[in-house]
């Protein structure tokens, strides 16, 4: 197909500029790292290659450095760097001529001078590069087309007229900053912790879509850096980030890593065989089924569920062994994300490990998820005492009105259904009292005054001691709920509720709390287990059941990883 070309990020073409005046040889410096380094260029191959960040790795891509870009409805295509230095040539040979004639003597008005180059094409007509320099009210005009060659014959003329002419223009004109890119020029090229994200149900289709894990963890890992940055004081100043004292503090960076496994089960044979089951009637509504419920299915099923487990593992592995291989003396913690199914597979995969990981993950978040939903059809209902192996800690995210989404405290200790999830903390700009948005602020203060005067503040203390108990999250709360916006929809019956069904699953990656929510508590979590693996438990006994919780019996340090998850 035609291809789509794209420019760099703005703060890497002078890299990318300065790298190229040294490239005079086969010794010289010809790779340059670009979009925070997790890709790099070979100028000599003019290759564009996914160094790490995620798993498969993304294809291999071509380079240009163009000066002239032909226009094409509102989009600008670089034209390949031969036929870029021939229409350069002509446009400066036909300023030279500008300039003599305007030395010698004052050209006449509407006095045109031209210049053309030729170039082939792969399918159509050869077209010509036509530049013109026409003198009107005292000054040069330049314009510049593309345009099909005529041919001798009036047939032949008479069909380049039938063909487009296109605008062509020198420079690319000023770049916009693309997504995260302001937030990552201001952190530091040491990392802080690695996030590895893995999707749900529906990825063929949503990246196919262009919505899928490889943009939504482009939203995600901005979020988590605005979210860094704000921590350290910076504040938001336009479109960029200033902090307001004398020296700024260098700011490690959290990185996010893509781990997929879709592949594993939409393969082309199986996606085939689908296809000519499905009936032909409804054909959008079953092609989303057949995307995404069949994800599921697939899943419960004995034989692809252990195919996915395993290809699930072998995808976060692989995402790893990359990242560790340009940063082999990365010491910090591991962290894993999941979405919906993804959330699932994860939580499975520590829980039975089979097939087993080679490093103990920090921490693991579901977003979305229906683990008590597979727990609660599997009768592996945990008890109390139970901990994911290795001490790694569990915290269940989920938006009220997300159909997919079950809470897991309730499974552990029935109890416990009256107790409310705990509200994620709102991060973002918009104005929130202490964390909360305006309707649950008030909401809350309602609530408070109800429960004094009913008496019931005992009750819920009695309910937050047994959680203290429940190992799973070292004794902090396993469920945790993003406020909700207010909104008219949920306010009128079953049509409301589907129309927020999709938004509320997916709304997860893209949102400022939760990024926030996970890359605090992932600090948080962090700090504690670096001061037990220091001093010891007896000297931070609360930062120990922070780390492990108490009666876990739990071994290893979580989030430090093996030596062969280095690679």
């Amino acid at each position: 197909g035609e291809l789509r070309w794209l420019p760099f990020r703005r703060s890497d073409q002078p890299r990318l500029d300065a790298a190229e005046g040294k490239v005079t040889s086969a010794e010289s410096e010809d790779i340059v790292r670009v979009e925070g380094g997790r890709w790099k260029v070979n100028l000599q191959q003019r290759s564009l290659q996914d160094c790490y960040g995620s798993d498969p790795p993304k294809e291999s891509c071509r380079v240009l450095r163009g000066r002239w870009f032909l226009i094409s409805n509102g989009t600008l295509t670089p034209y390949d760097e031969q036929t870029d230095e021939a229409i350069e040539s002509a446009y400066q040979k036909l300023l030279q001529r500008a300039e003599m004639e305007s030395s010698e003597a004052k050209p006449a008005e509407s006095y045109e001078m031209s210049e053309e180059v030729k170039r082939a094409v792969a399918e159509g007509r050869p077209r010509t590069i036509l530049m013109k320099l026409k003198f009107k009210a005292n000054k040069w005009k330049f314009t510049c087309a593309d345009q099909a060659q005529t041919g001798n014959s009036l047939f032949s003329y008479g069909k380049s007229l039938l063909e487009s002419s296109y605008g062509v223009q020198r420079g690319f004109g000023e770049i916009e900053r693309q997504l995260g890119e302001v937030e990552e020029e201001m952190m530091s090229k040491e990392i802080g912790h690695v996030i590895v994200l893995v999707h749900g149900i529906g990825e063929k289709m949503w990246s196919e879509e262009g919505c899928g894990l490889a943009w939504s963890s482009g939203v995600f890992r901005q979020l988590v850096h605005a979210k860094q940055l704000r921590g350290h004081g910076f504040v938001k100043a336009g479109d960029g980030w200033e902090f307001p004292g004398e020296t700024p503090p260098e700011v490690k960076k959290d990185e996010v890593l893509e781990a997929s496994w879709w592949e594993t089960v939409h393969t082309d044979e199986m996606d085939a065989r689908l296809a000519r089951i499905s009936l032909p009637s409804m054909k959008q509504v079953r092609q989303i089924a057949n995307f995404t419920v069949v994800d599921a299915l697939y899943y419960m099923h004995p034989g692809h569920k252990e195919k996915i487990l395993k290809a699930v593992a072998k995808s976060v592995e692989s995402a790893l062994a990359r990242f560790y291989e340009h940063h082999p003396d990365y010491k910090g913690s591991v962290v894993l994300a999941g979405h919906s199914l993804g959330g699932v597979i994860l939580f499975e995969l520590l829980r039975t490990g089979s097939p087993k990981l080679s490093f103990v993950p920090q921490v693991l978040f579901t977003m979305g998820s229906p683990v008590g939903l597979f727990l609660h059809t599997a009768d592996s209902i945990p008890n109390r005492s139970f901990s994911l192996p290795g001490g790694t800690r569990y915290f269940n995210i989920f938006h009220p009105l997300d159909p997919v989404a079950y809470r897991v405290e309730p499974l552990i200790a029935e109890e416990l259904e009256k107790l409310d999830p705990e509200w994620i903390p709102c991060d973002s700009d918009q104005l929130n009292w202490g964390g909360y948005k305006t309707n649950h602020a008030l909401h809350q203060m309602g609530k408070t005054m109800y429960t004094w005067a009913r008496g019931e503040e005992k009750a819920k203390n009695d309910l937050l001691r047994l959680i203290g108990g429940v190992a799973l999250n070292a004794g902090d709360r396993v469920d945790w709920s993003l406020q909700e916006d207010m909104s008219m929809w949920t306010t009128v019956g079953v049509a409301g509720e589907l129309m927020q069904a999709l938004p509320s699953h997916s709304c997860y990656m893209k949102s400022p709390d939760v990024a926030a929510f996970i890359q605090n508590h992932s600090t948080k979590i962090a700090v504690a287990n670096s001061l037990v693996a220091k001093h010891g438990p007896e000297m931070f006994p609360d930062a120990s059941e922070t780390v492990s919780g108490k009666g876990k019996g739990s071994s290893g340090t979580p989030g430090t990883p093996s030596p062969k998850s280095a690679g």
